[in-house]
């Protein structure tokens, strides 16, 4: 029991902490929750199909964000001996299983938006709904803001995945206004069987619009499962920070990369003179490490060094590249 008290009093206070990856999803979770109530209650009693899709929309982030709350507590556990690269597979899961569910609601609530247009057209408050569009536009773009700054500061895919989603919701919200407007102006033109098409195709648009992140934030995560490197663009920052350091090593050899939640793991090969000295090679690995640890505060580097073949020894001398440019600075 007190075990379980301990493991609670932990949970909540790095939710509560602003420094911890959980605080981001947290945040998402309240916005969602806000949102979501907001929008289903006002969009029911207007009789608005845009504004209820928008809400069901947000309904389905809520799932999402408890998912992604307890996926970046289980993957920001360190590596140990079970786990050697770490629990950063539960966040691939988290997106994959979010992407699913994401997909297969958003078709259920397709049909109910077909279905709406057999309902009679009614009347609603357009400044009220819009008032409500702008204040909901204005919390998912400060979301989506919080959550890249954490997804920079953590490098978790995660939170990218949900920063995208807040932001096409942001973007969705622009439609949303526009198709209230649009249909305002409808009504009170006495058109009103066109403002109820405009409203439930408006709420269409909106629902085929929001497939394309669980679609492309879902292959992802599924190729992330299958264990893969880290993207090509950071892999070119880490060969250019090994190109800086170049002067002072025989031969680049390879570099693996891998990623697991928050955790980047870095592994570098490197040739070195045979004779250097464990000082001499300890000095070159920790510049590379430190630049590497600068650039990506999360990273877990290693360098490994193997001897030259003596290749560069002949009855005239070495022509060691490494041990030349040392004497050239000397």
């Amino acid at each position: 029991m007190k075990e379980f008290v301990g493991r609670a009093r932990r949970m909540i206070r790095n939710i509560l902490r602003r420094d911890a990856p959980e605080f981001a999803s947290a945040l998402s979770l309240v916005a969602c929750v806000i949102l979501a109530i907001g929008s289903l209650v006002l969009g029911a009693l207007e009789h608005s199909l845009i504004i209820q899709t928008n809400g069901f929309i947000t309904l389905i982030d809520i799932g999402n964000s408890l998912l992604f709350l307890a996926a970046v507590q289980r993957s920001s556990r360190n590596p140990d001996l079970t786990f050697n690269y770490g629990y950063g597979k539960y966040e691939s899961l988290a997106i994959l299983a979010s992407a699913t569910l994401l997909t297969i609601l958003t078709f259920y609530t397709l049909i109910e938006a077909v279905n709406v247009f057999r309902q009679p057209p009614v009347a609603h408050n357009l400044w009220l709904l819009l008032s409500w569009s702008v204040l909901s536009l204005i919390v998912m773009r400060i979301t989506a803001n919080s959550l890249d700054r954490y997804a920079n500061r953590f490098h978790m895919p995660m939170f990218r995945y949900d920063a995208e989603l807040w932001r096409v919701d942001s973007w969705l919200e622009l439609g949303v206004m526009g198709g209230l407007v649009v249909g305002g102006l409808l009504f009170m033109a006495e058109m009103t069987e066109a403002a109820v098409i405009v409203d439930g195709v408006s709420a269409i648009v909106l629902l085929l619009v929001t497939l394309k992140v669980p679609f492309t934030h879902g292959r992802e995560a599924f190729r992330q499962l299958l264990d893969r490197t880290l993207p090509d663009e950071m892999q070119y920052e880490i060969i250019a920070i090994i190109a800086q350091n170049y002067r002072h090593m025989c031969e680049f050899k390879s570099v693996h990369t891998r990623q697991s939640g928050k955790d980047i793991f870095i592994e570098i090969d490197l040739v070195m003179p045979f004779d250097y000295t464990l000082e001499q090679l300890y000095a070159l690995e920790a510049n590379i490490l430190s630049e590497l640890r600068e650039r990506f505060p999360t990273a877990i580097p290693r360098v490994y060094v193997m001897p030259c073949d003596r290749s560069c020894m002949s009855a005239l001398g070495s022509t060691c590249p490494v041990k030349r440019d040392a004497q050239l600075q000397h």
